[in-house]
């Protein structure tokens, strides 16, 4: 298939998401995420008018220090930066997440009512479907090159430090030169860790990042085609790839957002 000089609208690829009430628990997202894998949970006024009200994401959750592990999704909730209507168009929609940064956004009908989320993965599986003409070019071209990275015995606090002042969602796990795993916000919801290793003080050492680390992790060559990480990141639900020499030295990560720009790159 040649690719489309029109690209569609987002409708085909709008996403039903489960969503949280107002009254709902810190609790009940967290154990939603963790079961799901969902990265934004939407709020909705109320299950008649299913009315967007606010979203949660991981991070809001891992922000919660261990007197607000009661709140209601009402005190955590957060305005969402953007908000899509159906019709809106595919290559619109993205260009606008990638200036936000937000690899997520909720799609709302007419009166506000909650019709699904969109993400990243919609372009990337357009990407596919039209045999976009970047799939063919080397990953190398798109990676962000020498990504940050922390060794298997330090401090998982350390990790979230990262997180945040990076402002980067995972972190790669690197020993003797090679990557062995990889530490994402997901690893840590998933694991309890919460807000208050950061608070005041020095911080507890706690576990090791050995501890929690997702394995293998997954690689590709430098010299491999986008498609073969493209498609990999959606077979496997995850958000990115890590770029590896054939010793497995880590050379580059390559994310969603990065394969969304290569489809948006003349």
């Amino acid at each position: 298939m040649v690719e489309n000089l029109a690209p569609p609208s987002i409708d085909p690829y709008i996403a039903r998401t489960q969503y949280l009430l107002p009254s709902d628990t810190a609790a009940t997202a967290r154990s939603i995420m963790r079961r799901t894998g969902a990265r934004i949970l939407p709020v909705v006024a109320d299950e008649k008018t299913m009315k967007l009200v606010g979203i949660v994401k991981r991070r809001s959750l891992l922000l919660l220090t261990s007197t607000k592990s009661k709140a209601h999704v009402a005190e955590i909730a957060e305005e969402p930066r953007l908000v899509l209507a159906p019709g809106t168009g595919l290559r619109e929609a993205t260009q606008e997440m990638l200036r936000l940064d937000e690899w997520y956004a909720p799609v709302t009908g007419p009166r506000g009512e909650l019709l699904g989320i969109i993400g990243l993965e919609a372009a990337m599986r357009y990407m596919i479907e039209s045999n976009a003409q970047a799939l063919s070019n080397p990953v190398e071209k798109y990676m962000t090159r020498s990504p940050v990275h922390v060794e298997p015995g330090e401090p998982v606090y350390k990790v979230w430090q990262l997180m945040l002042s990076r402002g980067i969602s995972a972190v790669p796990v690197v020993k003797k030169g090679r990557i062995v795993g990889v530490v994402a916000e997901y690893d840590l919801l998933a694991h309890g860790f919460t807000r208050p290793t950061l608070e005041a003080g020095e911080p507890r050492k706690g576990p090791r990042v050995e501890e929690i680390m997702s394995t293998p992790p997954v690689t590709v060559a430098p010299t491999a085609p986008l498609g073969d990480a493209v498609r990999e990141m959606l077979r496997r639900d995850i958000g990115r790839v890590y770029v590896t020499d054939e010793h497995q030295a880590l050379l580059g990560v390559l994310d969603r957002s990065d394969a969304a720009r290569a489809w948006l790159q003349p």
